[in-house]
């Protein structure tokens, strides 16, 4: 475990150490909807989203941006909109390891990272483009519902957990909740290239993040995916913890639960 000295912009963006695909956990401060979220699940974390592209100055990208299923919809942000707020949010970040899915790997690492990505991107369409009024309907009653059914969770047996918003009152709510969309993209684009390319399915297996998944796979199951679970798989590895802005380099749980419980110390 290292504390790094710089801010997360400057570590991790101006210091590339980000990778397309990314996962992104985050605890927002202050919000009730995020607190009933923690409450339901048993976790330190209430969101989750990945990276969309990184930086790079020979494209003409100065900064690393995003994507997210939120209140809105899906959408692609700034990394500083959570990086540079310390006082709202604190981030994991977490990252797929195994060694076909690295960018510099024989396998076409690079190659599976872009497909995730593109597949988030082709669920950003116009069924979001409501009338002002609507849209703002709309976000009001998906957090009503989601702040109904997070806390109801923690009643429920693990494998029983299942959070979803369906088409409500005639019109649709935002049908991915945060965790399930990163989740959805990951499965969905290994399995197409799976698919085209004849592999062995053993892969699609190891993009199933969802600790509470056992036999057979499920779309419910994986659009059920909550922030806990993704910070519990241990198909992706800890890489850096940001908390009130300090920058920790992790490799495990137990690094993670020092920074968190304020035991952490510069090793």
């Amino acid at each position: 475990m290292q504390k790094l000295e710089g801010t997360a912009i400057e570590e991790l963006v101006m210091g590339d150490k980000l990778r397309r695909a990314d996962v992104l956990v985050t605890r927002s401060k202050g919000s009730l909807l995020g607190w009933l979220i923690r409450l339901g699940t048993g976790s330190y974390w209430n969101h989750a989203l990945m990276i969309y592209t990184i930086r790079a100055t020979q494209l003409g990208y100065e900064t690393t941006f995003i994507i997210e299923s939120g209140g809105a919809g899906i959408d692609i942000h700034n990394i500083a909109h959570y990086f540079e707020r310390p006082k709202k949010y604190d981030i994991g970040i977490k990252r797929l390891e195994t060694e076909w899915f690295r960018d510099d790997s024989d396998t076409g690492g690079l190659r599976y990272r872009r497909k995730v990505r593109g597949f988030a991107l082709q669920e950003i369409d116009d069924k979001y483009d409501y009338r002002l009024i609507l849209g703002i309907a709309r976000r009001i009653l998906r957090q009503i519902i989601l702040a109904l059914l997070f806390p109801w969770q923690r009643f429920k047996a693990p494998e029983e957990r299942n959070v979803q918003v369906q088409r409500v009152l005639g019109f649709n709510v935002n049908a991915y909740i945060c965790s399930g969309f990163v989740q959805w993209s990951y499965y969905q684009a290994v399995s197409r290239i799976v698919d085209e390319d004849g592999l062995d399915t053993s892969r699609i297996r190891e993009v199933v993040f969802n600790p509470r998944i056992n036999g057979e796979v499920t779309e419910n199951q994986l659009l059920s995916t909550t922030p806990a679970d993704i910070a519990s798989s241990d198909k992706l590895s800890w890489k850096y913890i940001i908390k009130e802005g300090v920058v920790w380099e992790v490799s495990g749980e137990e690094e993670v639960n020092e920074v968190l419980n304020h035991k952490a110390k510069n090793k």
